[in-house]
């Protein structure tokens, strides 16, 4: 797209000389975490001397002395077993990279980004893409155009990249620095490599780049009427038809092709959600069906089956049975991951009241998601049971202190119950509504065992099965 912005930013070099602006900068680097870089700097061994340091750097930039350092390059696994490269910069160079930030963002939110445009951006994030893609289909844009980029913060030119943001940015020292941070390259194995393309995920100022550079796309969209959500390099486009969605598709290639990008094939679909299921930011949304009560249509939405696969996996990782631990540390290590987990599940309720509010009345149902909590929270228990017996765990003593360690137990040892805390983020649950509902759960559990016991003519209360439950009572903990 060709169209002229009215705005170019110009002393932006200048309000970096400041000390206590970059002391605000490695206070957000900080917060962030994270390894130290190439020069064996950490956030711990700056802090110590921090005073000091701020002031070399501040002496630096006002001389103009600064140099970035290569990236140290490490590799992380991804859920499909590949490794996803970071690009971990110095400390000194994450907090001008932060200052810089600090600086360009506010005016690109005021003046450049689309609204639609959700990933890495203050006050958005994943809440407003559910909303947008919530928004989208209830309004009946049911072709849906589900798309990645291939390879995106490995793949961007950077001399494509510095043109766009010359469009924006005026200032010369600045936009030389991007550009130096750009070409620094990264150590891998001792040894220094460069690259004309790509901008490493671990650099502070990378998301923001990705989004002025992907802007381009968004707002090709926008001149052609084209709904989407975009999160950094994930999107959806929504159209009414297929002839629309084929449209949009064809656009989105050529806009890319232009920006030197391409589609990742295996990671590209196009969707008819009157008939086909679809993933985006960890959740499913599963297609239109009949409601049980009226028949009338309405549509899932629930974790990816890969997402609880990650959820067991990190509790399994925290109840190690080889450990022999308190019940208060056990629960200590458990309660975090719960936690994280919830909170970003329940936000689809929160885009769901969000759009309400809106005037969007919601035909989107989530109580798929309720079974799956409470499978979760089942095998919590179990885990934590095994964690429990310190002499020789195993499976088969776990399930003899089922009916002692069980659920009005571990909420008196401060477990927190995924499937409580979800219901009490989204419409207030309280713990005795959750206890009051797990022991009817738990009775008509039994009757219903009791009941088929009786049809088969079979003895449901055995001497054996009365040893195994005074059993679990006389057990020690």
């Amino acid at each position: 797209m060709n169209q002229e912005w009215k705005f170019k930013l110009h002393s932006v070099y200048g309000q970096l000389l400041f000390d206590r602006k970059l002391t605000q900068s490695f206070d957000q680097v900080k917060a962030n975490k994270g390894a130290g870089g190439i020069d064996g700097e950490t956030i711990e061994s700056y802090d110590a001397n921090l005073e000091k340091n701020i002031m070399s750097l501040l002496d630096k930039l006002r001389s103009k002395t600064y140099q970035p350092s290569p990236v140290k390059r490490v590799y992380i696994p991804k859920k499909d077993g590949k490794k996803r490269p970071l690009g971990i910069p110095t400390i000194e160079d994450r907090i001008v990279q932060q200052s810089v930030v600090n600086v360009l963002q506010p005016e690109f939110e005021d003046t450049l980004f689309h609204n639609w445009s959700v990933g890495y951006r203050p006050n958005r994030g994943v809440q407003r893409a559910l909303q947008i893609i919530l928004w989208n289909i209830e309004q009946g844009y049911n072709h849906i155009y589900d798309c990645d980029i291939k390879g995106f913060f490995d793949n961007i030119p950077h001399q494509k990249l510095m043109n766009v943001l010359k469009k924006y940015v005026s200032d010369r020292t600045v936009l030389g620095m991007i550009e130096q941070w750009l070409k620094a390259g990264f150590m891998e194995e001792g040894k220094l490599i460069h690259s004309d393309y790509g901008t490493p995920q671990g650099g502070v100022i990378s998301p923001l780049l990705a989004n002025v550079y992907l802007n381009e796309l968004d707002w090709e969209w926008d001149l052609h009427n084209i709904r989407f959500v975009r999160y950094a390099d994930d999107f959806l486009l929504f159209a009414k038809s297929k002839e629309a969605i084929d449209e949009a598709s064809a656009l989105t290639k050529s806009k890319l092709k232009e920006l030197r990008l391409e589609i990742s094939n295996e990671k590209t679909r196009m969707v008819d959600f009157k008939h086909d299921d679809f993933d985006f930011l960890g959740f499913t949304f599963h297609h239109w069906r009949p409601g049980k009560k009226d028949q009338k249509p309405v549509f899932h939405v629930t974790p990816k089956e890969e997402s609880i696969k990650d959820f067991r996996l990190k509790i399994k990782a925290k109840t190690q049975k080889t450990l022999t631990l308190s019940k208060e540390e056990w629960i200590k290590r458990v309660n975090p991951i719960i936690r994280g987990k919830v909170n970003y599940y329940v936000m689809i309720i929160k885009a769901i009241k969000a759009n309400h509010e809106l005037g969007q009345k919601s035909r989107c149902i989530t109580r798929w998601m309720r079974k799956m909590l409470l499978n979760i929270d089942g095998y919590i228990r179990k885990r934590l049971r095994v964690a429990f017996i310190h002499k020789h765990p195993n499976q088969r003593k776990e399930m003899k202190m089922r009916y002692k360690w069980n659920n009005r137990f571990f909420i008196g040892i401060k477990l927190i119950p995924s499937y409580w805390l979800y219901l009490n983020k989204a419409f207030g649950y309280t713990l005795e509504e959750y206890l009051e509902e797990m022991k009817g759960r738990t009775v008509r559990k039994q009757q219903g065992a009791y009941r088929r016991a009786k049809e088969k003519g079979e003895e449901y209360f055995t001497p054996h099965r009365l040893q195994k439950m005074q059993n679990a009572w006389n057990a020690s903990s």
